[in-house]
């Protein structure tokens, strides 16, 4: 086959199915037109509606005109004659279009008969629409050509043409599916025989049934069929309702089974066969499809959950699943290299208990957050504890798990140790507080701890004070003895403040040669007695550079923190230094 053109091959499917066409057609219509009118029974529409749907549209004018001079051949030779050859024909093709086009439109899946929705369309598409389509234009070909009655041919013409294709399409692509031969090639020994098996079981049992006329047992044959279908899948339905089919038909045409025991003729009998093979396809397969759809989802659950633990298993980090209550369900083996546990050892415990006391709250909360979050990720940051008693900060990525009915069952979560990163964010966040010559907190921080004693202390109780100091004359001293001796003579100011002011207090240099104090909860006395010994210490500072002395002073301002808040109060300290520099330096001032 590989050594063929695609013209080769498509030759060969036009002739293959034209060929088939001809035989199916022959076969019906020169044995179940029995009272002279249309066949009671239509096999070769399944036949071209299963070839259709397997090709590209393109290929299809080829294959109807084929199976239509087949149409026309086998109605001019053993059913209506030449006059009704060409009509009957073209609407035997316009079904078969109708159908295929249908059944394109909502698009064929990889693997139609395992498919529900694919299944539905077709039996509505093949079963109502296409040969009620049809069996307008053929009911009226038969009227007019041999005098028949068009309510009877147009019922007789639908009931064939609806049971013959909802019978056997299904069968025929099957058979029309390229993977047909590999998947037969696949299959173990073990399962060739149980198939086997399973269809002697069928061919047994329908034997049983339709070579006795005594009683009335058409249900048993369901058993087998269904028993194959479950065993065996969608292959194995099809080949069973295959076999059903050859066996009912035969012993019905000899007019033998349960069938016969009905009253009518012989084309009602064919027709209630039809009508019994139909009503078994239609229970076969959809059950063959929803098993075929759970063994699809049993063997992908299957192969996540294969990559779920190879990614568990080697990742560094530790991946969590809580049910509702955050006790934990599973713990991937990281949690031994992170936190020193034994995953065995944290099943069924709560995760809260792993989180620090402080944290807990917030934690729970974004537990919480996960499970009404619909599905949507929820980061959050925590600190732990390892085995070892150490506390650890981690992050997690939580998003709920939802059961079938979309109900939430627990929470998958990754976590990640990042402790080191927590580390150098303090240290980024310190030196971004910290003004590098000094050491001492920068503006920044002097902002942020001023605030912070605003926000959180009791009205009723004192603030404190915020003085400001300015380096008289410091533009001279650089001047004088280099930018590095400006340096230590900012340097050496810190640290006599350090040295100076009460132990909860707060130095900051602000900005160049400027500096500020937070002096809490002090009074405006006991605020300027502190500056003034600050004052006095920097007046009597010599600093040898170079070995010569250089000294400096310090103008500052005093304000009293009051309910106008922080920036007044620094606008205030800083008006009263001002004020201090203009009435000659090397003073205090306090704020009006």
């Amino acid at each position: 086959m590989s050594g063929e053109t695609p013209n080769q091959i498509a030759t060969k499917s036009v002739i293959a199915t034209s060929a088939g066409y001809f035989v199916l057609a022959a076969a019906t219509v020169s044995t179940t037109r029995f009272d002279g009118g249309v066949a009671f029974i239509w096999v070769a529409t399944a036949l071209l509606i299963a070839r259709l749907t397997t090709l590209r549209p393109s290929a299809w004018p080829a294959h109807l005109l084929a199976c239509g001079s087949a149409g026309v051949a086998v109605t001019a030779l053993f059913g209506l004659g030449v006059a009704a050859a060409i009509p009957l024909s073209f609407v035997n093709l316009s079904e078969a279009v109708i159908a295929a086009t249908v059944l394109r439109h909502i698009r064929i899946p990889e693997r139609p008969l395992e498919s529900m929705r694919w299944l539905a369309g077709f039996v509505l598409t093949t079963g109502m629409v296409a040969p009620g389509a049809s069996g307008v234009g053929g009911a009226s070909v038969a009227t007019i050509v041999v005098g028949a009655d068009f309510a009877a041919a147009f019922a007789r013409w639908f009931a064939g043409h609806s049971l013959g294709s909802l019978t056997f399409t299904p069968v025929f692509m099957l058979l029309f599916r390229d993977d047909l031969g590999e998947r037969i090639r696949a299959m173990t020994h073990k399962r060739t025989a149980e198939t086997a098996v399973l269809l002697l079981l069928v061919v047994g049992v329908s034997i049983a049934v339709f070579a006795q006329s005594g009683m009335p047992l058409l249900f048993l044959p369901f058993l087998p069929v269904i028993f194959a279908t479950f065993r065996g899948g969608p292959l194995t339905a099809a080949m069973s309702v295959v076999l059903l089919t050859v066996v009912g038909f035969t012993f019905t045409l000899w007019d033998s089974g349960p069938i016969s025991l009905m009253r009518g003729t012989m084309g009602d009998h064919m027709q209630f066969l039809q009508f019994y093979l139909a009503a078994t396809v239609l229970a076969v397969l959809p059950i063959s499809a929803d098993l075929a759809r759970r063994s699809n989802l049993i063997r992908e659950l299957r192969d996540s959950k294969a990559r779920y633990r190879m990614l568990a298993d080697n990742s560094t980090d530790i991946i969590l699943n809580l049910d509702v209550n955050g006790r934990v369900r599973f713990v991937s083996p990281s949690i031994a290299q992170l936190g020193g546990f034994e995953p065995s050892d944290l099943v069924g415990r709560n995760a809260a208990l792993l989180v620090v006391a402080e944290d807990r709250a917030s934690a729970a909360r974004s537990h919480v957050m996960t499970l009404r979050g619909g599905g949507a990720m929820v980061s959050f940051e925590y600190r732990a504890v390892t085995a070892s008693g150490t506390e650890r900060w981690f992050e997690t990525h939580s998003r709920a798990v939802r059961d079938d009915a979309g109900v939430v069952e627990g929470v998958v979560s990754v976590l990640r140790d990042i402790s080191e990163r927590k580390v150098i964010e303090t240290q980024l966040f310190h030196a971004a507080l910290t003004d590098p010559l000094t050491h001492l907190p920068n503006r920044r921080a002097f902002k942020l701890e001023l605030e912070r004693l605003v926000e959180h202390v009791d009205p009723e109780r004192s603030f404190g004070c915020v003085a400001m100091f300015d380096v008289d004359h410091f533009k001279q001293v650089n001047d004088n003895h280099g930018h590095e001796a400006g340096d230590r003579v900012l340097r050496e100011f810190g640290r006599i403040a350090m040295a100076t002011v009460r132990g909860g207090d707060v130095v900051s240099r602000i900005g160049g040669e400027e500096f500020a104090v937070l002096l809490r909860h002090a009074s405006l006395e006991q605020a300027m007695v502190v500056c003034e010994r600050l004052r006095n210490a920097i007046e009597n500072m010599v600093i040898m550079v170079d070995g010569r002395p250089v000294r400096v002073t310090v103008s500052g301002g005093v304000a009293l923190i009051d309910a106008g808040g922080a920036e007044h109060a620094i606008r205030s300290a800083d008006a009263a230094l001002y004020q201090a520099k203009r009435d000659g330096r090397n003073q205090l001032q306090l704020a009006s």
